[in-house]
This record gives structure tokens, sequence and C-alpha cells, in this order.
């Protein structure tokens, strides 16, 4: 059996006559973490919401352990995956701790109540995000930063196998942005959990990626190790600016940077 947990097959996909994703490609092995880059409008977001089942592809396959993502029922295939979204609409004022607990209603049976296990997991799930101390507080009354902690929260309550994350740093603070990404890699590596996420953060695309996609105009730039795609020229041509690539010893990736004007220019 393939130890692809997820396959993208010549993937095509157009808002009315723009195409948006074209004849993309690629596989998400058990346990991997791939990252996902490009300047705006290069179709990161697209895909998230192709991968996620949430837009249908005008060509192409998406195939999900072994199966067409058509295959699977909406409950099934949140089973699986779980998402953090850019930006998470809730209309309700929820507390913290319901919006966390929503994450378990792929398990539960209509008019089910919850049981003690799926308390177990959302205090566990809060727990993992440092939320806890938010259980009781209204969603609305977060900050940006508390919110995606708690969208976090809720999407590991699901107990995914591939957790789709775009661009889920925005914003956290320096300490979350490195808590959220060391969990995120804590998880790969001890339990097995499949992530794909997306950033503008090259740096933080090299630090935690297996692997790297580079995206541009909705096509593949590039895909490969980390070293392999992130190189100056590459990145530089499709970002339009200038980088330049700095290897520090505490670091087994390359660090890009852009080439600024000096203040006594």
């Amino acid at each position: 059996m393939s130890q692809e947990i997820l396959q993208v097959k010549n993937l095509f996909f157009r808002f009315e006559r723009e195409w948006v994703i074209k004849e993309i490609s690629f596989e998400l092995k058990k346990g991997e973490m791939l990252g996902i880059i490009g300047p705006n409008g290069s179709g990161k977001s697209t895909l998230i919401r192709l991968l996620s089942g949430v837009l249908e592809p005008e060509q192409g396959e998406i195939i999900i352990k072994n199966q067409p993502i058509q295959k699977y029922s909406s409950r099934r295939l949140a089973q699986i995956i779980a998402v953090v979204p850019q930006q998470s609409e809730i209309a309700f004022p929820f507390t913290a701790q319901e919006v966390v607990m929503m994450g378990r209603a792929p398990y539960l049976k209509r008019f089910q109540w919850e049981g003690e296990k799926d308390y177990q997991v959302v205090e566990r799930a809060m727990a993992l995000t440092e939320t806890a101390h938010l259980s009781h507080r209204s969603i609305d009354q977060l900050s940006g930063g508390e919110r995606q902690r708690v969208i976090l929260a809720r999407a590991l309550a699901q107990e995914p196998e591939i957790l789709l994350a775009d661009e889920p740093t925005t914003y956290l603070d320096l300490h979350h942005q490195i808590r959220f990404m060391n969990l995120l890699w804590e998880l790969k590596s001890k339990n097995g959990l499949s992530v794909i996420f997306t950033t503008h953060d090259l740096n933080l695309a090299s630090f935690f990626s297996d692997r790297v996609l580079l995206l541009n105009q909705g096509e593949l730039a590039g895909a490969g190790g980390v070293e392999q795609v992130l190189k100056p020229e590459l990145v530089s041509r499709v970002y339009q600016v200038e980088l330049f690539s700095v290897k520090v010893e505490a670091f087994s990736s390359p660090l890009l940077f852009p080439r600024l004007r000096q203040k006594n220019e």
C-alpha cells in the first residue's frame, strides 16, 4: 500500500474564466510537513480549499488514503482532514470551549450529546494550544491571536490525520508563532500527523518544512526539498525581489533575506 496519505494529480481550477490552479501535482506522506509558499494571488488559499473539499476541481484528482475525495461523506472527510483557515467567521458569541467542542461534531450522531471522551479530547487540545484559560471567554471577545489558537484547538479536537493550515501564524505574536509551529512539528513527529501549511514567511517554511511547494500564478514553480526550492535565484524571480541566502550554523536549512537599502544610502 502506498505511504502517501494524499495525492494530487494534474489539478486545474478556475473562477469563471480565470484559471487560478493549473496542472498541479504532488503528494503528501504520512507524518510529513509540507510548506506552500508563493506571492499573493498565486493560488495557495484556493489549493487549501480544494484539498479540504470546499471547492471541486475543474480537472484532475485528489486522492486521500487511496480513495478519491468525492467518495467520502462530509462527516468521514472531517474525521480525516481538519482545517485552520486564514479567517474563521463564527456568527454567535460561543465560548472558546464551545468552539473547540465543535471539532467533535464529526464523531457525534444527530442529537447526540458530548460524552466524557469528547470533553477529554477538548481539554487536551486546549492545553496543547495554551487556550485552557480562555475556556469560558466569548469568542468575539478574544484577540486575533487568541482566536487563532482556539481555531487550532478546534482542528486538533477533530483528531485528524491531515491538518491543512492557511497562513496560520498571521495573527500570532512571536512566542505563539514558534509555539504553534513547534506544536505542529511535534504532532507530526510523535503522532504521525500530516500537515500542509501556507505561509508568506520564507524562513518559517524553510525551518519547519520537510518539503516545499513554490506557487506562481497558479502553477508549480518549484517542488522538493527545502534547499532545492528555496534558492535565491528561483524565489527572487517568483517574488520579483532580490533575495540572498545566509547559512547559519545553528540551522540546517538556508535563510533568505531581501536586499534592503542601507540607512546611509
